[in-house]
């Protein structure tokens, strides 16, 4: 009966750490993999006679990150926080203007009981001279 009783345990246990470590696996997944076309969709266009250096555009930056972590990680999680930090990529201050150039994003979420995942993510517009 004890032997009976430590196996269903012992199924039960692993179990759940696959769905655990599944649910880890898509979390990675969709995160690390962001498409960095939705980066590219919040820096507005500059022209050549402006004297403008790109940056992103804070609201469309936050809307397009917001409900593509919301819609992809959906099926895997109920509560998702996603925190946004601008920066200056000179000397890593704080942005407190409308135009900044570097941001940090926080993606956490609470997987089971109270462990929780957070990874948090840095996207910085590099200048790029000639296309290279």
């Amino acid at each position: 009966m004890i032997s009976a009783f430590l196996s269903l345990l012992a199924c039960l246990l692993s179990f759940q750490l696959f769905t655990i470590t599944s649910k880890l696996t898509a979390m990675n997944r969709i995160v690390i993999s962001t498409p960095i076309a939705l980066l590219e969709a919040s820096i507005p266009l500059v022209g050549d006679e402006d004297i403008i250096s790109p940056y992103f555009d804070r609201q469309i930056l936050e809307n397009t990150l917001d409900s593509y972590y919301k819609n992809e990680l959906a099926q895997y999680y109920r509560d998702i926080s996603i925190d946004y930090y601008y920066y200056h990529q000179e000397d890593k201050s704080f942005c407190m203007e409308e135009k900044c150039d570097a941001v940090e994003v926080t993606i956490s979420t609470r997987i089971i009981f109270n462990f929780r995942y957070s990874r948090v993510m840095f996207y910085q517009i590099k200048d790029m001279q000639h296309g290279h």
